[in-house]
Order: C-alpha cells, then sequence, then structure tokens
C-alpha cells in the first residue's frame, strides 16, 4: 500500500513536471514521457488483480485517436504520447470517462486563455467581435491569429478532476 501511494506521488510529479514544461516552452520532453510510462508500468505491475490487457487496448485506443488527430495538425505529437501513457494508465474502462473531465478542463482553461488574448490585444473586445464577424462573412484572405493552447496542463487538470471525483 506505501509502495503503491509512493508510485502515485512519483506519477502525479512527473504530471505535474510534463504541464509545467507544456506551459512554459510548449514541449513535452520524451524522458519524462518515458519516465511516466516506467512509474505508470511499476503502478499497474504492483497491483495484481489488473487485468493489463485492458490497460493495453486503452494505451493503443488512445494513441490511434490522438494520432489521426496529429496527422491533421490539431494535436501536437507530444501531446500524442502523453495521452497514450494516460491510456495505458487508466486502462480502456475509465479511460472514457476521464475525457469528460479533460473536455471540462480544457473548456474552462481555453475561456481564460482567450480572455488573456483578448486583454493583451490592446483593442476592445466589441472591436475584436466585429472584426471577426467581418473576416468570416468577407472574402478577404484570413490571418492567423490563432492562439496556441498548451494541452498537458489541461490533461492534468482534468486527471485531477478525474480521480478527485471517483
Amino acid at each position: 500500500m506505501i509502495l503503491t501511494m509512493f508510485i502515485n506521488i512519483i506519477i502525479w510529479t512527473i504530471l505535474f513536471a510534463i504541464a509545467v514544461s507544456d506551459a512554459q516552452k510548449h514541449r513535452i520532453p520524451n524522458k519524462a514521457v518515458l519516465g511516466l510510462l516506467l512509474a505508470v508500468s511499476v503502478s499497474l505491475l504492483l497491483i495484481p488483480t489488473t487485468n493489463i490487457w485492458e490497460h493495453i487496448y486503452g494505451g493503443v485506443v488512445t494513441f490511434s485517436v490522438c494520432f489521426v488527430l496529429y496527422m491533421t495538425k490539431i494535436m501536437a505529437g507530444g501531446d500524442v504520447k502523453l495521452l497514450a501513457v494516460i491510456g495505458v494508465w487508466l486502462g480502456l474502462d475509465h479511460l472514457w470517462q476521464a475525457c469528460g473531465f479533460i473536455i471540462l478542463a480544457g473548456g474552462i482553461v481555453s475561456v481564460f486563455y482567450v480572455a488573456l488574448y483578448v486583454s493583451l490585444s490592446g483593442h476592445q473586445f466589441t472591436e475584436q467581435v466585429k472584426c471577426y464577424c467581418f473576416t468570416k462573412v468577407s472574402a478577404m484572405p484570413k490571418l492567423d491569429n490563432s492562439i496556441s493552447i498548451p494541452f498537458a496542463p489541461i490533461v492534468v487538470l482534468g486527471l485531477a478532476y478525474f480521480f478527485y471525483i471517483q
């Protein structure tokens, strides 16, 4: 029991480090993801009642879905690797429940990122809405004003919600 708790502390420490790295540098270090995979593997081996195939399927399904998102340039490669390890950790059964919390966290964090973007732009909100509507309706060339939101902090926040509620 104490060993399992210690491994869980290691997993959450690595997840927190990955979230901070992604928030600061928009990069998820491969060594951190490998360390997380190692800690998750040890955690799963310590629980003898766990069906290991459910966890492997969770990783494969998560990687497959996220890889499609990566190929369509919706998701970054580091996020794909991180979510694949999360899929292994949670297993296919709990993965779908955690996805809801990750999506909820994504919505909340995205609202704050958009608010920060609007406040730092120097233009009034009404001007930005008018400009947005005008460019969407007109045939003007689209400007690249996209907001880059790091996904790892959202994943960690969603997982924290999931484990707290469960």
